[in-house]
């Protein structure tokens, strides 16, 4: 059957999920002396327990400043209700390789899997390996290697990768990469075995010119459908594919926000899913909004926005409080981390 390419360039009248005009700032009760830094992912364990990726926050101040002790390590692990349990992560916390650090130097993504293993992900220059974890903090594997990059033809070494979906069943993660090639590459997450790769609408992404393929493959995602969803950062497109042997197919793409280039960062950032099977959410975190998707007709169907303050306190340029990533809570509402602004909840209020 021949692919279908469907784009959504205005958004359709229909119900669709709908969410409070206002951000809640999210209590979390850290150690005494402790805070958090810009705050670049968050992610909600199966059994409710809360992870946030973060660093330690020096925009406008001298850099020295973010060695100071109130700033807690990379990963911070709480309760499901905010409740510090500890925190990890760090350029001396696994071995180096080389002499090379392998902990991210710019902090990107964080992942946690159906297991309740963490992936940690970053994406300046030499940021070329992804990294799984125990939620404890221990590394259990290393794919690819931090200093040493891959183009988009290697099927051992990366660059710049910045999310996974990891199938705990058939133990295949698939890996957005990234920031320096343009693939979703996927390895065997016991061993890092290779399995398969794919560039834009399924093709071999060596072989497609910078016109044809991914620019940034900002993220990747498994659908309640089963099929494996990809952000194409700059390009303003989810592209949706089926998994065959050996690769994947590319089903059908929907258009977010065409023409954003705000910052040159395009608008499909983070992608996740509403509870049940018939919306997917678009973080877009150069026009501070949440977009919803009709899976079904994979039509826009409307937006939410998640920028409330025009003016603030601490005199940063509006751009520090976008959106980065966000989750999915199992009530609907969305927890956004939105990087200077900090971690938010944006409460759902029903389906109209």
């Amino acid at each position: 059957m021949s692919a279908s390419v469907e784009h959504s360039v205005e958004t359709v009248a229909a119900s669709r999920p709908r969410f409070a005009r206002e951000l809640e700032t999210l209590a979390l009760r850290l150690p005494p002396g402790k805070k958090l830094g810009a705050v670049l992912a968050v992610a909600r364990a199966s059994n409710g327990d809360l992870f946030v990726f973060q660093q330690p926050n020096a925009q406008g101040t001298d850099p020295a400043s973010m060695a100071l002790p109130c700033w807690l390590p990379p990963i911070v692990h709480l309760t499901g209700d905010g409740e510090f349990i500890n925190a990890w992560g760090g350029p001396d916390h696994i071995p180096a390789v080389d002499g090379v650090s392998q902990w991210p130097v710019g902090p990107e993504g964080l992942e946690c899997d159906a297991e309740g293993n963490l992936w940690v992900f970053g994406w300046l220059s030499g940021d070329a390996a992804v990294l799984k974890f125990s939620p404890s903090g221990e590394l259990l594997l290393r794919i690819g290697q931090r200093g040493r990059a891959g183009d988009d033809r290697d099927t051992q070494y990366l660059d710049r990768p910045t999310s996974c979906y990891h199938d705990i069943q058939t133990r295949e993660v698939f890996v957005a990469d990234g920031y320096g090639n343009h693939r979703v590459i996927a390895f065997n997450s016991d061993t890092g075995a290779f399995t398969r790769m794919w560039g834009c609408h399924g093709k071999d992404p060596y072989s497609l010119s910078p016109e044809e393929g991914f620019v940034i493959v900002h993220k990747v995602a498994r659908g309640p459908n089963g099929r494996l969803y990809v952000a194409d950062r700059t390009q303003c497109r989810v592209q949706e594919f089926e998994l065959v042997p050996g690769g994947a197919r590319f089903t059908r793409e929907v258009t977010i926000a065409p023409g954003t280039m705000v910052f040159h960062t395009g608008s499909a950032w983070d992608i996740s899913f509403a509870p049940g099977d018939r919306f997917m959410y678009v973080a877009d975190g150069s026009n501070f909004r949440i977009w919803i998707v009709d899976l079904n007709g994979f039509k826009v169907l409307g937006s939410t926005t998640v920028h409330t303050e025009y003016e603030n306190e601490i005199n940063l340029p509006l751009h520090y409080n976008l959106v980065h990533r966000f989750a999915v809570e199992p009530s609907g509402d969305l927890l956004l981390a939105c990087v200077n602004a900090g971690l938010k909840r944006l409460k759902f209020q029903g389906i109209r």
